[in-house]
């Protein structure tokens, strides 16, 4: 009689995981919309340079703002239903875009687009939690954070395409759509590992192989008691610093091909995806392999903390970009600082599930994390567009971009300590 072979483990939390990063690329298209259609739009509905400028950062600030809330409603009612709905909110808002007639209607519906994508940071960290084992988070995080670089890679020849055939209000009505059916998709596709219906035994035991065992909680947590401890304050400046350089490439990058290289447009569409298409291979890349040094027994906060730091200090490159004659140096420069400062993206997505005192604090501590590098997002393009302002070059700003680089490796090195919040959760991991 042969021995009875052992189920293998089902492979339903990567379809989550993958699920989660088609919710990253969809926000990521529908954020970055309005980047495309603004010189159509500023056309139609007068809206003058001032104003574009302010269209561009509102998003920014109500996202920023929301993230802290957001978080606090994720460890309450879940990831599913937060996600969810912020999903049909963020549709709403961008569906809504294509009917607008002036500035008012226009900035209030980046005001909630605003809100509702704040939901999609810390419900992705919080599914992550409940769906992987410790040893796979990483790649799992890299996975879905992914998604904000292959949105930012197809957003300009997809809404360029569409206003090409059809006008800028019918961008925002084929974008909007997609982010409702992605809401339905996952209200309906999501749950627990426990109540998932095409999770088997060997994959609900795999996910929670190594788990970390929460402290019981006697009193209700409150998410400003996060402030009290070094590591939240370490990862606000932190993904400060990392936002900050990263949204360069987001906002200003283009602007700086054209007006300090001379590029034309055929080049900016050619050689300005180089840096978002080896973001995207160095981030996914490095979720693995984190994820393989930590399966060799490697202490799992010291590696991603390594990769972060090492990826910060190599993406200050961008500061000699400047001092370069040659256009493809800069480029390759600026490739470089991209790349490698995505080598750190899947480490900050595991930071709030290891420094989280509490397993119920996990989605507040991703949204004050998340909060503080998207006030990066507000305040880095105005920063640079004033700094262009007075000196009518690139030179200061990038110098800047190199240095808050460095004092965020700096951060992680140094300020945010290597021991988890959580003492349970720092016994498992130093085991």
């Amino acid at each position: 009689m042969q021995p009875t072979a052992t189920p293998r483990a089902s492979k339903i939390r990567w379809q989550i995981a993958g699920l989660a990063g088609l919710g990253t690329v969809i926000t990521n298209i529908d954020r970055s919309t309005i980047s495309v259609a603004l010189p159509f739009m500023s056309h139609d509905l007068h809206i003058p340079p001032i104003i574009e400028g302010l269209v561009l950062s509102w998003f920014f600030l109500a996202y920023a703002i929301v993230l802290l809330p957001a978080g606090v409603l994720v460890d309450k009612f879940g990831a599913r239903l937060v996600y969810g709905i912020g999903g049909v909110l963020w549709g709403i808002a961008t569906l809504a875009t294509a009917a607008v007639t002036g500035i008012v209607s226009l900035l209030g519906l980046r005001l909630l687009l605003g809100v509702g994508e704040a939901a999609q940071y810390p419900s992705c960290i919080k599914a992550t939690q409940q769906w992987f084992p410790l040893r796979e988070r990483t790649a799992a995080t890299g996975l879905w954070d992914l998604g904000a670089r292959v949105g930012g890679v197809i957003t300009l020849p997809l809404v360029a395409g569409i206003i090409g055939v059809a006008g800028w209000r019918t961008a925002f009505v084929v974008v909007g759509a997609l982010a409702l059916i992605w809401a339905i998709g996952w209200l309906i596709e999501y749950r627990a590992p426990s109540e998932h219906r095409r999770v088997n035994a060997a994959e609900r035991a795999l996910i929670t192989e190594g788990s970390e065992e929460q402290p019981t909680e006697r009193t209700k947590p409150r998410w400003v008691e996060l402030f009290r401890h070094r590591s939240t304050r370490a990862l606000i400046l932190g993904y400060f610093c990392f936002n900050y350089t990263a949204y360069f490439f987001i906002t200003w990058f283009p602007s700086y091909l054209v007006k300090e290289r001379g590029f034309n447009l055929l080049k900016l569409g050619f050689f300005g995806a180089i840096p978002g298409l080896v973001a995207v291979f160095t981030e996914l890349s490095s979720g693995f392999l984190q994820d393989k040094f930590i399966g060799m027994g490697r202490n799992p906060i010291k590696v991603r903390k390594g990769f972060i730091v090492i990826g910060m200090l190599i993406s200050s490159v961008i500061a000699l970009a400047v001092l370069v004659p040659s256009a493809g140096v800069a480029l390759a420069l600026l490739t470089l600082s991209y790349g490698a400062l995505l080598v750190g993206g899947p480490s900050l997505g595991t930071f709030p599930s290891i420094y989280a005192p509490q397993g119920s604090q996990i989605g507040a501590l991703a949204g004050v994390q998340n909060s503080a590098g998207n006030v990066a997002g507000f305040l880095g393009p105005i920063v640079t567009g004033a700094i262009i302002t007075v000196t009518g070059s690139f030179i200061v700003p990038l110098l800047l971009t190199g240095g808050i680089a460095l004092l965020g490796a700096f951060t992680f090195l140094v300020i945010l300590p290597n021991r988890s919040s959580n003492r349970a959760l720092d016994e498992a991991l130093t085991a």
